[in-house]
């Protein structure tokens, strides 16, 4: 099978990292207070120990995910032989171990959360006022704020979860159905 499943999973999974960590395109510098506000409502938030709890867990689960997703889709191929079928799997672990082992480099580049911070914080401070991030951060250090933040790793863990169980045979399905007819 091609790597087209990995991208694809890849991407979704990146997407959805995004949509936490609201990573974007670099907005032009907003008022230093509303920065400075803005840097402390993330600390409280704990944004960084988010960040990278979120990215180890990516990091092991993708190489987990793309296997699966194409051990079951190469077990399907009704064109392949047995011994054709063995040595599908055996270069896709090849391939998953030399992938992830490149993921890894970027998972553990130590300025990565760095900079998923640093692009993060124009975007709060262009989208909220100086008295809204107060007001934030105000919150994030309240007690329920805490409990919201205890409750992060949870309620996204089950909900990648949930996201997997219904997107994955879905995209298998699909990777499924554009495989070349076997000649």
């Amino acid at each position: 099978m091609n790597t087209s499943l990995a991208t694809i999973v890849a991407a979704v999974i990146l997407s959805c990292s995004a949509a936490f960590a609201h990573a974007a395109a670099p907005v032009p510098s907003a008022d230093p207070a509303v920065v400075a506000a803005t840097r402390e409502m993330l600390a409280a938030m704990h944004v960084r120990e988010s960040m990278t709890s979120m990215l180890a867990s990516m990091e092991q689960q993708m190489p987990l995910q793309r296997r699966a997703a194409e051990t079951a889709s190469i077990n399907a191929s009704t064109g392949l032989t047995p011994q054709q079928k063995a040595e599908q799997l055996r270069k896709m672990d090849e391939d998953i171990a030399k992938s992830s082992a490149e993921m890894h480099a970027v998972f553990a580049d130590p300025t990565l959360v760095d900079d998923m911070i640093a692009e993060s914080v124009p975007l709060y401070a262009e989208t909220y006022t100086l008295d809204e991030i107060r007001q934030l951060t105000a919150f994030y250090n309240s007690p329920l704020g805490r409990k919201m933040q205890a409750n992060i790793p949870v309620l996204m863990s089950r909900s990648f979860a949930i996201s997997q169980r219904v997107m994955m045979p879905r995209l298998q399905k699909a990777m499924a159905n554009s495989q070349p007819a076997p000649r």
